[in-house]
């Protein structure tokens, strides 16, 4: 598979983009920030109780509450961006012309089913990396096709997409690590910019990597039974 062929072909779709990529990548990373900013305050907030000496146990307490309720709202806004981005740079690559805006928050009509999946595919790698750190990159990049499989097709299972992810990226893994570490010194220069070349860095590797996507595709297998994933 030709990576410069991949990275080509993602600028000149994003080009062509009905929807700014740029501009939908901007409002992700505002999200992105607020929440952040909630982090910090919070952080800051443990701080001060953590140093404290004298604390009492109702403000330490709204504390534990406080962060356990920002928890579950980060993982259920982190999701939203994270599959709607995908569905978004999947209809980038495809050169769907129904994009919106809306494609980042699309994923809200099957939330759980995006968190599961996200769950798994951590609890899989995890336990890859128990036994040492290289199988649990492996593992990483044997379900990294599951998202788009989802996003692609939201009626899907969770073991479905990765079972599928892992029959796709047989023969494939060194292939898609190489990809991904092309674009090291780019990532590299959105942190030298302090984020602000990931405006246009990021979709510039998502679509490349949603290219990536569609050249499984027709090599794919659907499961129909269930095996063994780990």
């Amino acid at each position: 598979m030709n990576r410069q062929e991949l990275k080509f072909d993602a600028k000149n779709k994003m080009r062509e983009a009905a929807v700014n990529p740029y501009v939908v990548t901007l409002i992700m990373g505002v999200v992105i920030m607020v929440l952040s900013g909630v982090q910090f305050i919070l952080d800051f907030w443990g701080g001060i109780i953590n140093t404290g000496s004298s604390v009492s146990t109702g403000e330490a307490g709204t504390y534990m509450i406080s962060s356990l309720i920002f928890f579950v709202i980060y993982i259920v806004i982190s999701t939203i961006l994270q599959f709607g981005y995908s569905s978004y740079c999947l209809k980038v690559a495809n050169r769907d012309g129904s994009m919106s805006y809306g494609d980042l928050f699309s994923s809200v009509r099957y939330l759980l089913k995006a968190i599961g999946l996200t769950i798994m595919i951590s609890v899989f790698v995890l336990l890859w990396c128990i036994l040492l750190v290289i199988p649990g990159i492996i593992a990483a990049y044997r379900y990294s096709q599951a998202i788009f499989i989802m996003v692609e097709n939201p009626n899907k299972g969770i073991m479905q997409c990765i079972r599928e992810s892992k029959e796709m990226m047989v023969g494939h893994k060194m292939e898609y690590f190489i990809l991904e570490f092309s674009f090291f010194f780019w990532m590299l220069l959105g942190g030298v910019t302090c984020g602000l070349a990931y405006i246009y860095v990021y979709p510039y590797m998502t679509v490349t990597f949603a290219n990536y996507y569609n050249q499984l595709k027709p090599v794919s297998v659907v499961y129909e039974h269930a095996d063994t994933i780990i």
